[in-house]
C-alpha cells in the first residue's frame, strides 16, 4: 500500500514535468487569462454608467468563465492524454513495474493539478484586472462593498459543475489514439444541447425560461454554464447543488470504471 502511494506521487510529479512547456500548460494560462480580458474588455465599456456595480464583474466573470471551461477541459486533457499515444509512449511506460490502476489515476491527478492552477489564475487575474481598473478609473475598482466570498463561490460552482467531464474527456483520451476524435466527441457534446435548445425554440416547442436550462442542465457537458442561460437570477450561489454532487458522483464512477477497463486493456 505504501508502495503505491509513493508510485502514485511520482506519477503526478512526472505529469507535472512532462505537461509544462507543452501546449496543455499554455491552454492552462490561456483559458483564464482570455476569460479575464473579455469580461475585462466589458466591463471598461461601462465605465460610464450609473448602474455599473462590481456586482456585474462577477456575474459576467462567472459565466463567460463557466461557458469557455468545457472546451478548455476538452482541449486539455484530451492534449495531455495524446502525449502518451505519440510514439507508442504507452506501451514503454506500461512496461515498468507500475500497476495499471495507479498509473491511470495519477495520470489523472496530474492532469487535474493543471485545471486546479486555471481555477487560481482566473481568480488571480480577476484582481489584478479589477485593481489595475481601479487605477485608472476608481468606479472601476473594488470598492468598499465588493464581494470576495461571491467571486470566490462563482468561480468555484463552475469547477465543480464540470466535474463529470473531467473523467469522461480522460477516459475518451486514454481509449483513442487520435487527439481529433476526442476533441470532436466533447466538442460535440458541448454545442449539442444549445442547438437541440435553439430548435425547439424556434419551433416553439419550448418557451419558459426554465425549460431552456434544463435542457442544458441535464448534460454533464453543458451544465457548467447552465446558471448563464438562468432568466431569473438567484442571489445565492449553491456550489454544490443536487445535479452538481450526481456529477461528482458519476465522475468517481467514470474514473474507476476507466481504471479497472485500463487494467484490462490489451494495449497494443
Amino acid at each position: 500500500m505504501k508502495n503505491n502511494i509513493q508510485l502514485f506521487n511520482r506519477i503526478i510529479l512526472v505529469e507535472i514535468a512532462k505537461l509544462k512547456g507543452t501546449f496543455a500548460f499554455w491552454l492552462t494560462v490561456l483559458y483564464p487569462s482570455g476569460t479575464v480580458l473579455l469580461v475585462t474588455l466589458f466591463w471598461i465599456s461601462m465605465r460610464n454608467q450609473k448602474s455599473a456595480n462590481t456586482g456585474m464583474f462577477i456575474d459576467n466573470l462567472g459565466n463567460v468563465a463557466s461557458f469557455f471551461l468545457p472546451f478548455f477541459i476538452v482541449l486539455m486533457i484530451s492534449v495531455a492524454c495524446n502525449i502518451e499515444h505519440k510514439s507508442s509512449l504507452l506501451k514503454h511506460l506500461l512496461v515498468l513495474p507500475v500497476p495499471r490502476p495507479v498509473f491511470y489515476i495519477g495520470k489523472f491527478a496530474g492532469i487535474m493539478v493543471f485545471i486546479f492552477l486555471a481555477f487560481l489564475l482566473t481568480l488571480i487575474f480577476a484582481y489584478a484586472s479589477l485593481f489595475f481598473c481601479g487605477l485608472a478609473s476608481p468606479k472601476l475598482g473594488f470598492g468598499a462593498d465588493f464581494n470576495h466570498l461571491l467571486l470566490f463561490k462563482v468561480i468555484t460552482r463552475a469547477y465543480f459543475a464540470a466535474s463529470a467531464i473531467y473523467t469522461i474527456q480522460y477516459w475518451f483520451g486514454m481509449k483513442f489514439r487520435n487527439l481529433t476524435l476526442p476533441v470532436a466527441i466533447g466538442s460535440a457534446l458541448i454545442i449539442l444541447p444549445i442547438a437541440i435548445m435553439i430548435i425547439l425554440g424556434i419551433t416553439g416547442l419550448i418557451t419558459k425560461s426554465d425549460d431552456f436550462t434544463k435542457i442544458i442542465s441535464y448534460n454533464p457537458y453543458s451544465y457548467p454554464y447552465s446558471t448563464a442561460f438562468n432568466m431569473i437570477k438567484n442571489k445565492e450561489v449553491i456550489i454544490f447543488s443536487n445535479l452538481s454532487l450526481l456529477f461528482i458522483a458519476l465522475s468517481a464512477a467514470v474514473l474507476i470504471s476507466g481504471a479497472w477497463q485500463f487494467n484490462k486493456r490489451n494495449i497494443v
